[in-house]
């Protein structure tokens, strides 16, 4: 999430609250057979599968040595943004129970300035680089100067080509959209018409679409997709509330809404509420923002289910990954690693933001060892 606009600013605000984290013409969708399949057992199965507690995870087996005196920067995607300032501000905390320096450089969104951050972190000698949602497009190049003078890069939340970073933690978009689709299907009891709120300028938000369309296909053949609305980051607060009403209003029998992460569901509850359809539309997204949890914990919103992924577990697996490369030993089953997700809606929201249900920390510190 390539998710990217010049305009800081208008990045920013939107990404506030967001992981992240980060074309303005809509399409018709394509619709499916209509008329329902009350028959939702296969998507209740998945539903029940999504929303379980996590149990247990494939943490590293071997301890290592954390190397001292290291340098390592983190760069988000914009500081403003919650998901964003939360995958750096663990990565300083984990850096300091290492003994390492650490610096932020905050690009605030605008592409040039994360072109920019690298190669700052270059000039400072930096020994690691942490990308926080930061798009591989944008910095491929810098990114490629920096592993070639020797400094190890571990890429977060978005999806990269093979060889773009030394390392990668994420997690299952595809996997996250098709929990969306059986959450809908279930909710709608294989009756969903569905408008869906897509941002395709993020890697990982296309994945997230297309899990959610493949899973609609596979889990509910009832379901129709009245509408795609594809809008670009920038024109959230502006383009997609006017062109959502006017969509609710050409299609009265909507009783579902898919959109690309948490804030743009926060940014059309109000409109859902104003229309005739309100109490009669679940809304679903992913990300796990703690103001989301909160609206689905009230329960007095139409955003009723998200994805959550504890953003620190991620972090935390990231710096594994880093102490590993600096210590020579980073070995290949370690190299992606995906961290738990789970949907959450109001009867298992557990902890806000999510915790991951594990005591991943202490796994991590125990490992690393620092003397």
């Amino acid at each position: 999430m390539t998710r990217i606009n010049p305009r800081a600013a208008a990045w920013a605000a939107l990404l506030a609250g967001a992981l992240a984290l980060t074309s303005c013409a809509s399409s018709q969708g394509t619709a499916s057979n209509g008329g329902g399949n009350k028959d939702v057992s296969a998507a209740q199965k998945v539903l029940d599968e999504a929303q379980a507690k996590v149990t247990s995870f494939d943490f590293p087996k071997e301890p290592v040595a954390a190397p001292k005196d290291k340098l390592v920067v983190g760069i988000p995607c914009a500081y403003a943004a919650e998901g964003c300032k939360r995958e750096v501000d663990t990565i300083a905390e984990a850096a300091k129970a290492l003994g390492w320096r650490y610096q932020m450089i905050d690009p605030a969104g605008d592409p040039e300035k994360m072109r920019s951050a690298v190669r700052t972190a270059i000039q400072l000698k930096a020994d690691g680089i942490f990308l926080g949602s930061i798009p591989s497009s944008v910095v491929k190049d810098d990114i490629t100067k920096a592993r070639a003078g020797g400094v190890k890069v571990v890429n977060m939340s978005e999806p990269a080509d093979d060889g773009f970073a030394d390392a990668n933690t994420l997690y299952d978009h595809i996997k996250a959209g098709r929990w969306n689709a059986a959450y809908v299907t279930v909710t709608t009891q294989g009756a969903g018409k569905v408008i869906s709120v897509n941002d395709p300028e993020f890697p990982s938000v296309v994945e997230w679409h297309q899990g959610f369309a493949d899973g609609l296909k596979e889990l509910c053949p009832g379901c129709q997709v009245v509408k795609d609305i594809n809008f670009q980051i920038a024109n959230l607060q502006t383009q997609v509330p006017s062109e959502f009403q006017a969509t609710l209003q050409a299609n009265p029998s909507v009783n579902a809404v898919w959109t690309a992460y948490d804030p743009v569901a926060l940014s059309l509850s109000p409109v859902i509420k104003r229309s005739p359809q309100n109490g009669k539309i679940t809304v679903v997204s992913q990300n796990g923002d703690a103001g989301a949890l909160q609206a689905i914990k009230a329960g007095d919103q139409p955003f009723k289910a998200t994805i959550g992924v504890s953003v620190e577990w991620q972090s935390y697996a990231a710096v594994d990954q880093m102490v590993r490369l600096f210590a020579g030993n980073l070995p290949a089953n370690l190299k992606t690693v995906n961290v738990p997700e789970k949907l959450i809606d109001a009867k298992n929201v557990s902890s806000i933001p999510w915790d991951g249900d594990l005591d991943w920390k202490s796994t991590y510190l125990k490992l690393w060892k620092t003397s």
